[in-house]
């Protein structure tokens, strides 16, 4: 059971906040001003709240500051199986930390309706409003369209936040899944770059010790395309610094159900120079 009237498109950026007990915070809107003006670009925001459904076991709001429309649904129950499959399970967190985030009891889901067409400005509202809402009993933070979830730790705290458009939180905002061929070898593809108008990448691993240098050229390769607004498309190539590397962008020829996402994917392959 989802607590959102209507699902959003897959585009649409949205945040699934999980509980421990079954009871979820509702707060008034003295609240989402207090904790709001906490973070210095919103100081003069004036958040507006309105709950057209506030009840025990489900709640429905429009939250509004700046030029940011948050949709808060709840339900004191947890969230669909599916869901949790494709983003608890196969986040790449350990094994102590997914369990106790597949234990919640009670989700408030944020869906982003604003205005704002900045990407990292819609993340970071989702995220401000997130921190009006963690208490004592939130377990974590569920990213369904980049099939990823997170724990707390000290990721909602005001000081995080502020960062988050000096800095990226890959960690936190893109998925990346291993699609296994057989005990070694697998495909690793990226999950929610859509959300900022940039394909997901893909690469063939055949030994695990590679995965964290190739998360990191995944990361390199989302700032060029999304910070100078590049198009690639299968068969162009690109030269990496000063090694001379050559990087060959392909189509996805197999898995295509999963590896293929929204805004398309490209899948990275090395060639010696010639």
């Amino acid at each position: 059971m989802n607590a959102l009237p209507q699902m959003p498109d897959s585009f649409t950026p949205i945040l699934h906040l999980i509980y421990a007990n079954p009871e979820f915070p509702s707060p008034d809107q003295s609240k989402f001003v207090a904790r709001l003006n906490g973070f210095v670009s919103l100081e003069n925001s004036k958040p507006t709240l309105n709950w057209q459904i506030r009840s025990p076991d489900k709640c429905l709001g429009d939250l509004r500051f700046a030029n940011h429309q948050i949709q808060i649904a709840g339900l004191a129950a947890p969230l669909p199986p599916a869901v949790v499959d494709r983003t608890i399970n196969i986040s790449l967190w350990q094994a102590q930390i997914k369990a106790g985030m597949r234990q919640h009891q009670s989700h408030l889901s944020l869906v982003y309706r604003g205005e704002s067409r900045d990407p990292l400005a819609q993340m970071i509202a989702l995220y401000q409003t997130a921190h009006v809402l963690k208490n004592e009993n939130l377990l974590g933070v569920v990213n369904e369209p980049a099939w990823t979830a997170h724990p707390i730790a000290d990721f909602l705290s005001l000081q995080k936040i502020e960062g988050f458009r000096q800095e990226i939180p890959f960690i936190l905002w893109f998925g990346y899944l291993r699609i296994f061929v057989d005990k070694q070898r697998y495909w690793l593809v990226t999950k929610g770059h859509h959300l900022f108008d940039v394909p997901d990448l893909a690469s063939f691993i055949t030994s695990a010790e590679d995965e964290e240098e190739l998360i990191k050229q995944f990361i390199n390769l989302f700032y060029y395309l999304y910070e100078q607004d590049v198009v690639v498309a299968p068969g162009d190539t690109l030269e990496i610094g000063e090694t001379g590397e050559i990087m060959r962008f392909a189509e996805v020829t197999e898995f295509a159900e999963t590896l293929l996402g929204p805004a398309g994917t490209l899948v990275i392959e090395k060639k010696n120079p010639e």
